[in-house]
């Protein structure tokens, strides 16, 4: 059985991933919101720079490997702008994605000193991806010559899709946001009739944030619902301290697919580092050592640097 596996779940995988046409899901989504919503680009009026890498089911042959770049700010007062590159690799798919996200912020309620209680944004995003399939793959026993679908992949596929979000935040402790996903991919499935899925696909992120000042303690519990075409639905309950004023996160999470995380983390002078491991609680869990994923992100905040500016044009007029 354990010789069968590689093999049944190379399949599984390939088949899966060429028809959900949908990358990895990274985990560290409640630091770094852009992650699932474009409407996050520039929300906190930062400009901020990450690199994510995942490696799920780490010791299992062909296992998925994701990296991902992302760079986003703001621009003028009330728009963002975000561009990401991913790669990743899964069994006999190679999968290189490049990706635009733009925002309109906006604020809402009565002001207090200066700044609206409910800050709002709505984001569009823009991709291109090209999927190819290893050449090896014709050498598998369960390849049936002639696939057309196996054909296509193995020249490279370009897939260009869309998606819409918004998202917000109440009070600076309140946040959420939802996303509407594959707008592009789903069109062109119903157009071709080659679905009978009257949904649409859906991405949905709710979290608060509370402080214990008697502990110097915040906690951030949150919930991520994801709906997809051809995959999975997937419930996230995460639930995330903060210590020292953020210098030390911890955190656990669970999903509903049946999997349990331990997050671990740090953010000092804009310096970001968090890492994440989770176990499934299926059979296939004895296969594997589990998954693992890191973030390094910089973020330096808009109003320092204009500041910066300010002493330097005074300085400067000194002279």
């Amino acid at each position: 059985m354990k010789k069968m596996l590689p093999t049944l779940v190379l399949i599984l995988v390939a088949l899966g991933a060429l028809r959900a046409q949908d990358e990895a899901v990274f985990n560290h989504y409640v630091q770094n919101p852009i992650i699932l919503n474009p409407a996050a680009a520039g929300f906190l009026d930062e400009y901020t720079v990450q690199v994510n890498a995942r490696a799920a089911w780490s010791g299992f042959i062909n296992s998925p490997k994701t990296v991902a770049a992302r760079l986003n700010g703001p621009v003028g007062d009330n728009f963002g702008i975000g561009v990401g590159i991913f790669s990743e690799k899964a069994a006999g798919i190679q999968r290189m994605k490049g990706q635009i996200d733009v925002a309109f912020r906006f604020g809402l309620g009565k002001e207090v000193k200066g700044v609206s209680p409910f800050q709002a944004a709505f984001g569009f995003l823009t991709e291109f991806q090209r999927i190819t399939l290893d050449a090896n793959i014709v050498n598998n026993s369960r390849y049936e010559p002639g696939d057309q679908t196996i054909m296509e992949y193995l020249e490279g596929k370009n897939v260009f899709d869309a998606g819409l979000g918004i998202y917000g935040s109440y009070l600076e402790n309140t946040f959420g946001g939802l996303t509407i996903n594959n707008l592009v991919a789903n069109r062109l499935n119903d157009i071709s009739g080659s679905t009978t899925d009257e949904g649409f696909n859906f991405t949905l992120l709710l979290g608060h944030r509370f402080r214990i000042e008697d502990l110097n303690v915040n906690l951030t519990p949150s919930v991520m619902l994801r709906d997809v075409q051809n995959a999975p639905f997937m419930m996230d309950f995460n639930i995330q301290a903060g210590f020292l004023d953020d210098q030390f996160i911890a955190g656990l999470s669970y999903r509903n697919l049946g999997g349990l995380g331990m997050l671990l983390g740090t953010e000092i002078n804009g310096l970001q580092l968090y890492y994440s491991y989770d176990l499934g609680f299926s059979e296939f869990q004895s296969y594997n050592n589990g998954s693992h994923e890191f973030t390094v992100g910089y973020s330096i905040d808009r109003k320092s640097i204009q500041e910066n500016r300010k002493k330097n044009a005074i300085q400067d007029n000194r002279r």
